[in-house]
C-alpha cells in the first residue's frame, strides 16, 4: 500500500496534506475558545523523592535531557564538511536535541510547582523541539534547502503559546501539537527517506503518541498500584523516542567514516579542510 500511494504525484501528495491541514485549522477556528482547565496542573502522583516535590514528574524529565545530549553530540560528530549531512539538515536536527534539552529543564521547573504562569515555560522548549523534528523530517525528505521552514514553525508555534497565555485559548496550541504530528505521518507515509531515516523518524513519532495516550491516563494508571503515574510515562515515552533518531546519526556517521576510508578523494577531502 505504501509503495502505491508514494506511486501518486508530489501534486497529489501536497494536495492531500495542505487539504487535511487547512480542514483542522477551520474546525478549530469554529470552536469556541477552550481555556486551561486548573486540574490539569492536579498530577497524580504527589510523592517527594528525595526531597524533590513531584520527584518522578520531575526527574523523568531525564529522558529529554538523555536524547537532547546525545543527539546534540552526534550531529556535532557528523561533520560539517557536508560528506555525511548536509548543513540545513544538521542545524535541523540540532534544533530538534537543543528544544529536548531545553525541554527537560523547562518541564522539571513546570513540575516543582505547576500553575499556569510555570507552564509556559514547559510550552516553550517544546515549541522548538516539535519545530526541530518536523523539519528535519522535511529535510530527510527533500533536503536541507528545505530547513527554512523551521523558523515559520518556531514563529507559529510560539505564537500559540503566547496566545494562550495572553488571552487564555487553548486552541491553537492543542491544533499545533496534533498537526504536526498528523504532517509528520503523512510526509513519512507518502514521501521516501533520502538517508534511510524512517524507521527512527517512525519510533519518535509512536512514542509521542503514545505520550498523549500515558498523558490522558494519568490517575488510572497510578491507581493501578501507585507505582508509576501515567504523566511520569508520558515524560520517559516522548523523551526515550528520539534515541532511535540519535543513535541513527551516530550510524550514518559511522558508516560514512568507513565508506571514505575506502575513498582517496574523499580522505584527502577530509584532511585539507
Amino acid at each position: 500500500m505504501l509503495s502505491r500511494l508514494r506511486l501518486w504525484t508530489p501534486s497529489i501528495r501536497w494536495l492531500i496534506i495542505a487539504a487535511i491541514s487547512l480542514a483542522a485549522v477551520a474546525a478549530v477556528a469554529l470552536l469556541q475558545p477552550i481555556a486551561q482547565p486548573q486540574a490539569y496542573h492536579h498530577f497524580a502522583d504527589q510523592r517527594t523523592i528525595a526531597g524533590i516535590a513531584h520527584g518522578f514528574d520531575v526527574l523523568s524529565n531525564l529522558a529529554f535531557l538523555a536524547s537532547g545530549l546525545l543527539g546534540l553530540w552526534f550531529v556535532l560528530r557528523a561533520g560539517g564538511d557536508g560528506l555525511t549531512l548536509d548543513a540545513g539538515t544538521r542545524w535541523a536536527f540540532a534544533i530538534l536535541f537543543f528544544g529536548l534539552v531545553l525541554t527537560s529543564i523547562g518541564s522539571a521547573y513546570y513540575h516543582l510547582a505547576p500553575d499556569n504562569q510555570r507552564l509556559v515555560f514547559d510550552r516553550m522548549p517544546m515549541i522548538l523541539a516539535i519545530a526541530g523534528c518536523l523539519g528535519a523530517v522535511v529535510a530527510d525528505r527533500f533536503g536541507g534547502k528545505t530547513a527554512w521552514m523551521i523558523t515559520a514553525l518556531l514563529a507559529i508555534g510560539l505564537w500559540t503559546v503566547q496566545h494562550w497565555r495572553d488571552q487564555g485559548d487553548l486552541r491553537w496550541y492543542a491544533l499545533y501539537q496534533g498537526l504536526t504530528i498528523v504532517v509528520a505521518v503523512l510526509l513519512l507515509l507518502l514521501f521516501p527517506s533520502r538517508n534511510g531515516a524512517t524507521p527512527a523518524f517512525t519510533a519518535a513519532v509512536a512514542g509521542n503518541i503514545a505520550a498523549k495516550i500515558f498523558e490522558l491516563l494519568d490517575r488510572p494508571i497510578y491507581s493501578l498500584g501507585g507505582i508509576v503515574s501515567g504523566h511520569t510515562l508520558k515524560h520517559l515515552s516522548a523523551g526515550l523516542a528520539f534515541l532511535p533518531l540519535a543513535l541513527w546519526i551516530r550510524r550514518i556517521g559511522k558508516q560514512r567514516m568507513v565508506d571514505d576510508s575506502m575513498r582517496p578523494d574523499l580522505a584527502s577531502a577530509r584532511s585539507t579542510r
